[in-house]
């Protein structure tokens, strides 16, 4: 069966499931995603859309907004020991402006933070304390060794013009052999604003797997070369240019290793998936020619399949 073919007889399926945080309508080159914002209620499966909205949720309950004089970008609520919070963001969020920080957190109070370190100099990763008495949610942390081509993901942050939470849905587009510089590896679909370096990525578990840092498609420093230095090939170059791109949290886990310990928030025992199976299943659907796409370009073959 043609997957031209394939994608015209399933265009009706595919309107129906274009919102409620769950995109399946095909770009020009990759899967669209939608914001939950900017979905029309009235096109929603009930499912998803409740579903969604706990997802939306625990996003907005574990990510803070970084501030200097100005807002920098968002973090990631990764810990609490006694009344000291840890925040990871990356490291370029930092970087943007000069010390002191602040932290603000989902209910609006501001907290005067502190920076350890930078984390790494080979990660896009810095961390960030501060100290309060009240009680905030701090995000679980899952394995994104066991993520596969397809699978959805999510990411909420702030958007720069607007400092507003944003929560985007998607697919993972592709998932690195070796990190580029800054220790991306893992590529989805979500559209990323300005301001929502920091911000995790979650799967549909609501596990944190990632640290969003890279948008698709940049205007200049597109991520071009390895850690070691080598440079992908121009199949594989192409479809990381057209991802957003994450940290892994294992990566995470191994740089944070010598300033705190999150060995132990590891998810350990399964959680029920948050997302309606029968969405599942909707989306399951098109994990194929995504897998077979990024393995082509891993491979350095010009895919002759890429989605149009």
């Amino acid at each position: 069966m043609h997957w031209r073919w394939l994608r015209h007889a399933l265009s009706p399926i595919l309107l129906l499931l274009a919102c409620g945080g769950i995109s399946l309508a095909l770009s020009k080159q990759h899967f669209d995603a939608c914001t939950f914002a900017s979905c029309n209620n009235s096109q929603l499966l009930p499912a998803s859309n409740l579903a969604v909205e706990k997802l939306q949720k625990l996003g907005e309950e574990i990510t803070v907004k970084v501030l200097s004089k100005e807002f920098i970008g968002s973090g990631t609520l990764i810990k609490r020991q006694g009344q000291i919070y840890t925040v990871i963001t990356n490291a370029h969020v930092l970087r943007a402006d000069n010390p002191p920080y602040q932290i603000q957190t989902a209910d609006g109070s501001i907290y005067e933070a502190t920076a350890p370190s930078l984390v790494n100099k080979d990660n896009d990763l810095a961390l960030l304390k501060f100290d309060s008495k009240n009680a905030y949610s701090v995000a679980a942390l899952g394995d994104s060794s066991n993520l596969s081509v397809g699978e959805k993901v999510f990411v909420g942050g702030f958007a720069s013009n607007s400092r507003k939470f944003i929560f985007t849905s998607g697919q993972v587009t592709l998932i690195l052999d070796k990190a580029l510089k800054g220790g991306y590896q893992i590529g989805y679909t979500n559209n990323i604003r300005k301001g929502m370096s920091g911000a995790p990525l979650l799967n549909h578990r609501g596990e944190v797997i990632g640290i969003n840092g890279l948008h698709k498609d940049p205007v200049w420093d597109a991520p071009d070369l390895y850690q070691d230095g080598s440079q992908p090939c121009k199949p594989l170059q192409d479809l990381i240019t057209r991802s957003s791109m994450a940290v892994p949290i294992q990566t995470v886990m191994q740089s944070t290793a010598s300033e705190v310990n999150l060995k132990n928030l590891r998810s350990t025992q399964p959680k029920p998936a948050i997302l309606n199976s029968q969405v599942n299943t909707y989306i399951s659907s098109f994990e194929a020619p995504m897998q077979a796409q990024a393995e082509a370009a891993k491979n350095c073959i010009f895919s002759q399949g890429k989605l149009k």
